[in-house]
């Protein structure tokens, strides 16, 4: 009897075991989804964001600018680039407006950059033989993780150059 009674105990743990996992596991799907989707309603809107430095080769960018997102999970970026060469002693500033869009997956924010345009402020001449537009791909991909999310604040880290992003909604 005992023995039947601890065959048929060890049945059913083998039985509930991968069930119990799969509950969990779609538990902790169903969470994420739920953040997700939290974060994506709170993410529509315009932000200002805090300018970003950051050491490219022989010169310093410095981007200043705003993002809007928008319920249909379209996106705008625009606002200024600053290029510094120090070597060469040349600021070069641009405005920049894209267009793209987003969705949040697994906690990240997912853009896609679809278009570009730059548009040279400090030295426009220079347009004519060196188009900073023609230098960017269209449909360039980036994710960030969402370090922090509220309906008035925003903390992204870029994942690849671990850029912080600190943004307050307009």
């Amino acid at each position: 009897m005992k023995k039947v009674l601890f065959t048929a105990l060890v049945s059913l743990s083998v039985m509930f075991v991968p069930y119990s996992s799969s509950i969990a596991q779609n538990s902790k799907m169903n969470d994420l989804a739920s953040i997700d989707q939290m974060y994506s309603s709170k993410l529509v809107g315009t932000w200002n964001c805090n300018p970003v430095e950051m050491e490219v080769e022989d010169a310093t960018v410095t981007m200043k600018g705003k993002a809007s997102y928008f319920t249909n999970k379209r996106s705008n970026t625009f606002g200024t680039m600053i290029i510094d060469y120090p070597k060469e002693k040349i600021t070069l500033e641009y405005d920049y407006f894209g267009t793209g869009t987003w969705e949040i997956n697994n906690k990240k924010l997912v853009e896609i950059l679809e278009d570009i345009k730059l548009t040279n402020i400090s030295h426009p001449y220079m347009d004519q033989s060196f188009n900073m537009t023609d230098m960017f791909p269209k449909n360039i991909s980036a994710s960030s993780s969402i370090i922090s999310l509220s309906q008035s604040s925003m903390i992204l880290k870029e994942d690849t150059e671990g850029v912080i992003f600190t943004c307050s909604k307009k």
